[in-house]
């Protein structure tokens, strides 16, 4: 009897000191560890959208439909593309057929209906309904098959690394400054854009 005593009294007593230890390791968060962890700026994560918020154990059916952050695109700091690259852009009328994003799957209403003309001298027009909407510059560089797209169209400025058969390109969202994860059918047509409607 006294054993089993004692032996519960040296459990109870184990029990008591590994409590206190563990609340001394466990570190009391401060203000300023909190303040700072919510301070962080998202826009650092290689990610298209962040989502803050606690999600459910559940299937993945989380959308976003909201445009892209704006990015500076460097289409002025890469050497001019040679005379056959701008003479392919300028070719005819560019035209989005699909685009697609994983995390938004209406993005194609986003592109569909705007037409591209390029013209040789780095410059090119957003047309709707065949009117010009906006005016902005690109650049391609043809050793990494990216082109640059500068404007005010948050869907169109960014750097896309591009993939090209004959007048069809897909452009795709995952380049060193182009984390949307887009992906756009470019097709060129060799006759202007309707008018109206």
């Amino acid at each position: 009897m006294n054993l089993k005593l004692i032996l519960w009294g040296s459990l109870l007593a184990l029990t008591i000191v590994a409590c206190k230890n563990a609340q001394k390791t466990t570190p009391a968060p401060d203000s300023a560890q909190q303040g700072s962890a919510q301070e962080v700026d998202p826009t650092f994560w290689r990610a298209s959208h962040v989502i803050t918020e606690e999600q459910p154990d559940s299937a993945y059916t989380y959308q976003v439909k909201k445009a892209p952050r704006r990015v500076e695109v460097p289409w002025d700091k890469l050497p001019r593309p040679n005379s056959s690259r701008r003479a392919f852009m300028a070719t005819g009328w560019w035209y989005p057929m699909m685009a697609f994003q994983p995390s938004d799957t209406t993005v194609h209403h986003n592109f569909l209906g705007k037409w591209l003309k390029f013209r040789e001298d780095q410059t090119f027009d957003i047309l709707v309904k065949g009117q010009v909407v906006e005016t902005g510059h690109w650049n391609f560089d043809d050793d990494k098959m990216i082109v640059y797209i500068a404007c005010q169209d948050p869907y169109f400025n960014n750097s896309w690394a591009v993939q090209e058969r004959g007048f069809r390109m897909v452009w795709k969202g995952n380049t060193e400054i182009n984390v949307t994860g887009i992906q756009v059918r470019m097709d060129n047509s060799p006759t202007p854009p309707p008018v109206g409607n």
